[in-house]
C-alpha cells in the first residue's frame, strides 16, 4: 500500500480532476458502504455538474436504465414498499456514474483502478484477520476456531457488509491480481500481487463462506486460461482433485461438513422466493421484496432470496426482467464482438472472468448487487472502444 500511495502521489500533478476524483472514490470503495456509498452519490452529483453537456448527447445509452428505475419505484410505491425505492436510485446514481467513466476513463485511469481494488485489499485482509483473532480470542476460542465450529459466532468480513460478500470480493480482486502479475513490467508490483493473492485467500478461508471458494477458484481458472491454457488446465485438474478431497474429507475447509444442511437451507428460501414471484408475476413487489412480504410465504426472515434470478424475479416482476435484459444486451453484444474481432486478450479475458465470478456466486447469493462489488465490477467492465485498445496495446 506504501508503494501504492507513493507511486499515486508522485504521479498526482499529472493526474486530471476527474481523474482525481474517480480515484478518490476507488479508495472510498475500500470502507464500509456508509462511507463509500455518500462518496460515489457526491462524486456524481460532482461529474454530472461538471459533464452535463456531454451527458445530454450520451443519455440515450441509459434510457431502459432509467424506465427501469422509474418503473420499479412505482411498483415499489404501490405495494408500500418503501424500502425498495432506494435500490432503483442507487441503480440510477451508478448509471450516470459509469456513463461518465465510460467517456472519460483512460489505460492509465484503469490499471489505477485495478492496483487499488487489488492491493488494497491486503489492508483489509490484514484487517479482517485482526479481527477474528480478536474475537475467538477474547471469546476463550483458539485461532482454528473456524475450522472446529459449524454454527460460527465470527466469520471474517472486513469492511464488507457480511462475510458472503466479502467472498465475492476476495474471489473478483484474486481474479485481478492475476491479471495485475501477467501485466506488471515492475518487480514490486508483482510482489504486492502475489502478496494480495495470498492474503486473501487466508481471508477466504476465514469467511467461512463455502459458495466463495468454488467461485474463487472458478474465476482464477478462467482468468488463467485467458494468460496461460495449458495452466489452467492444471489448475482445473487441481481443482478436481479439492473437490474430491472435500467430499472424502469435508472438515479440510470450513462449514463443509454440514454442507447439505446449507443446501436445503438455500432451496428453502429460493422456493419462498419464488412464492413470492408468483403473488405479483408480472410487476414485482418493488427491491427489497424479500425482506418485505416474507410473511406471506414463509416465517423466515431474510433480507433476499440467496439467488440473483430468483430474487430479480420477486422484486421485479416479467416486465422488470425485460427491461434490464433490454438495458444489458448491448454491452454483451459489444463483448461478443470484441472476442470475435481479438479473440481472447488478457483485458477480455479479465472482464469475463469478472462477470462469470459474479453470475457463479449470484446462484447463492446477491452480493453483486452490494455497493463495493458492483462498482468494482462496472470499474472492470465498463470500458469505450478506444480506452479498452489503449490497454491491450500498453
Amino acid at each position: 500500500m506504501i508503494f501504492l500511495l507513493k507511486s499515486l502521489f508522485s504521479n498526482v500533478s499529472s493526474l486530471s480532476n476527474d481523474e482525481k476524483v474517480f480515484l478518490l472514490t476507488s479508495f472510498a470503495i475500500l470502507l464500509p458502504y456508509y462511507i463509500c456509498g455518500p462518496v460515489i452519490v457526491i462524486a456524481t452529483i460532482y461529474l454530472t455538474i461538471r459533464h452535463w453537456k456531454d451527458l445530454i448527447s450520451e443519455i440515450s445509452q441509459l434510457r431502459y436504465l432509467l424506465i427501469f428505475v422509474i418503473y420499479a419505484i412505482a411498483v415499489a410505491l404501490y405495494y408500500r414498499n418503501y424500502l425498495g425505492i432506494l435500490l432503483p436510485l442507487a441503480f440510477g446514481i451508478f448509471g450516470l456514474f459509469f456513463l461518465i467513466y465510460k467517456q472519460l476513463v483512460t489505460a492509465r485511469l484503469y490499471r489505477w483502478n485495478l492496483k487499488i481494488f487489488t492491493w488494497g485489499s491486503i489492508l483489509l485482509a490484514f484487517y479482517a484477520f485482526g479481527h477474528y483473532v480478536n474475537q475467538v480470542l477474547r471469546a476463550g476460542y483458539d485461532l482454528m476456531y473456524i475450522f472446529k465450529y459449524q454454527n460460527l459466532q465470527t466469520r471474517a468480513q472486513a469492511t464488507v457488509f457480511n462475510p458472503n460478500y466479502y467472498g465475492l470480493l476476495i474471489a473478483m480482486v484474486l481474479v485481478m491480481a492475476i491479471y495485475l502479475i501477467f501485466k506488471s513490467r515492475k518487480p514490486y508490483e508483482r510482489i504486492l500481487s502475489y502478496i494480495a493473492i495470498f492474503m486473501n485467500l487466508i481471508a477466504l478461508i476465514l469467511t467461512g463462506s463455502r459458495w466463495s471458494i468454488p467461485t474463487a477458484f472458478l474465476g482464477v481458472v478462467m482468468m488463467v486460461l485467458a494468460l496461460k491454457p495449458k495452466l489452467a488446465w492444471a489448475l482445473a485438474v487441481a481443482s478436481v482433485g479439492l473437490l474430491v478431497g472435500l467430499v472424502l474429507k469435508p472438515s479440510l475447509l470450513p462449514r463443509f461438513t454440514n454442507l447439505a444442511y446449507g443446501f436445503a437451507d438455500r432451496y428453502g428460501i429460493w422456493l419462498a422466493g419464488w412464492k413470492l414471484f408468483e403473488t405479483s408475476p408480472l410487476i414485482g413487489r418493488g427491491s427489497m421484496t424479500f425482506v418485505k412480504f416474507y410473511y406471506l410465504v414463509s416465517d423466515q426472515a431474510k433480507m433476499h432470496a440467496h439467488q440473483i434470478l430468483v430474487d430479480s424475479l420477486a422484486n421485479y416482476g416479467i416486465f422488470g426482467m425485460m427491461l434490464l435484459i433490454l438495458f444489458l444486451s448491448p454491452f454483451f453484444r459489444w463483448l461478443v464482438f470484441q472476442l470475435k474481432e481479438w479473440r481472447l486478450t488478457p483485458e477480455l479475458g479479465l472482464i469475463i472472468s469478472l462477470i462469470g465470478v459474479c453470475l457463479f456466486h449470484g446462484l447463492m447469493d446477491v452480493s453483486i448487487i452490494w455497493v463495493q462489488m458492483g462498482y468494482m465490477l462496472l470499474c472492470s467492465v465498463v470500458v469505450s472502444d478506444e480506452t479498452l485498445r489503449e490497454i491491450q496495446t500498453s
